[in-house]
């Protein structure tokens, strides 16, 4: 049988579909020698971690092959990446839902129709967490339709963007939040922010949220405060401790790449660091904050 036979919105049991044109029966990108064709199978709802779906771009996103682990270009991945290169055609496939009625206990897809990976960007790389719950980079091809197709599947929630964005939130003017007797680390978080934000104001600095879509990326950075005035991008911790504060310069770092002029760095944090501390991110020319007992904050640049 040729692939001709395959009609655009064609409902198939999968098993029947590997009968008729070969290919593996497990796995979400099965090659077929014996029809030149590459099969990609796309789950009815996929996870929160799985980034496959239509883009804003009008491009269909398909997460790789590779369950654990950081994804390699082997395998079905290759082979989907090369098929133009094989003369291969690439043909996606969305999972219905089961019907009630339905006492058949194979997989039934609607055939979205022909593909290609996109000549000029064919794929990115992504974080996620694996079925092990551990995180790794996954393969994301972006594969633009071929002729007709069935506008069906799932659509993701972030599409990647061809350059980096910055966007800045309007003014920064909270109301007074309250210190609770116990708080959780996003409650204190707010909380500081808030309190240093009504501090930068009061100074007459204008201060504002952001956030950065980074080109290719799927993941959005949220900037905790900017101070437009001075030109600080501000990050603001729960705690003091080791931890926070490093993983704290890590995304400073990470963000100051993305604006210009280059911001100097301040970190925000509930309560005087160890000395240590200190001295590490004084080596880094990282201004620490922090409130003080009358109400104010204390800074080492001061």
């Amino acid at each position: 049988m040729t692939t001709d036979e395959l009609k655009v919105g064609e409902v198939v049991r999968r098993r029947d579909l590997h009968s008729r044109f070969g290919g593996t029966p497990q796995g979400g990108i099965s090659p077929s020698i014996r029809s030149q064709m590459v099969m990609a199978f796309v789950a009815e709802r996929p996870g929160p971690d799985d980034f496959t779906g239509w883009g804003d771009d009008g491009v269909f996103h398909l997460s790789g092959a590779g369950m654990n682990g950081d994804q390699e270009m082997t395998r079905g991945n290759l082979a989907l990446l090369r098929h133009k290169e094989q003369g291969r055609n690439v043909h996606l496939f969305h999972q219905l839902a089961r019907r009630h009625d339905d006492q058949d206990e194979g997989k039934v897809y609607r055939h979205l129709g022909r593909f290609e990976v996109d000549a000029e960007q064919p794929y990115y790389v992504a974080d996620a967490a694996g079925s092990d719950g551990m995180m790794r980079t996954v393969i994301v091809f972006r594969l633009r339709p071929v002729g007709a197709t069935v506008p069906d599947g799932p659509r993701l929630p972030v599409t990647p963007l061809a350059e980096t964005r910055i966007t800045k939130a309007g003014d920064f003017r909270p109301a007074h939040v309250h210190r609770l007797p116990q708080e959780s680390p996003a409650q204190v978080i707010q909380r500081l922010t808030v309190e240093y934000a009504s501090h930068l104001n009061g100074l007459g600095r204008e201060a504002v949220t952001a956030q950065v879509r980074v080109k290719g990326e799927t993941s959005i950075a949220r900037i905790d405060l900017l101070d437009v005035t001075e030109n600080r991008l501000i990050e603001v911790r729960h705690s003091a401790a080791r931890q926070a504060v490093r993983t704290a310069i890590g995304a400073l770092m990470d963000y100051r790449r993305f604006f210009h002029p280059t911001p100097t760095l301040t970190l925000l944090v509930p309560a005087a660091p160890r000395e240590d501390l200190l001295d590490l991110c004084g080596s880094l020319c990282i201004e620490v904050v922090w409130p003080n007992s009358d109400g104010g904050f204390t800074s080492t640049h001061d």
